[in-house]
């Protein structure tokens, strides 16, 4: 869920601030002393953020298949954000020659790393449609 939210996250925050800059809820950070270190606590921040964490629990309350969406995005998200693109920027940073024992170990682990993703996805997939075939809306029965 971090992955997704601090993009949202970051949003809501600037929009806020340049919205009501005089706000002290809104702009202000308190120091908080805990363990020998000093915290800025926005107060703002606080709530918006706790808040988006109610209101997802609940949604995933209310929908029984949430894990399965939640899963499904996670396998979509997790090759190229995590391996493809990471692997990439290695190589090219490193200027790893084409088809040295390096640059093809790497391309082996980025495409098993694409196939356990696409395995997930399926999953994912197959998941969200059983949960579908029994889903009755507004009904408390499951």
């Amino acid at each position: 869920m971090q992955v997704f939210a601090q993009p949202l996250f970051a949003f809501i925050e600037e929009k806020c601030s340049k919205k009501w800059p005089d706000s002290s809820f809104v702009t202000v950070d308190h120091p908080v002393r805990f363990l020998g270190y000093v915290y800025p606590l926005n107060m703002f921040r606080l709530v918006w953020r706790s808040a988006y964490v109610v209101v997802t629990a609940i949604l995933a309350m209310i929908f029984p298949f949430f894990n399965d969406i939640l899963g499904l995005i996670g396998a979509i998200s997790f090759y190229p954000l995590t391996v493809y693109f990471p692997v990439e920027i290695y190589i090219a940073q490193s200027k790893i020659k084409k088809f040295s024992s390096t640059w093809v170990w790497l391309k082996v682990l980025s495409y098993a790393c694409l196939v356990v993703s696409l395995i997930a996805a399926a999953g994912s997939l197959r998941g969200l449609a059983q949960s579908l075939k029994h889903y009755k809306p507004f009904s408390s029965e499951g």
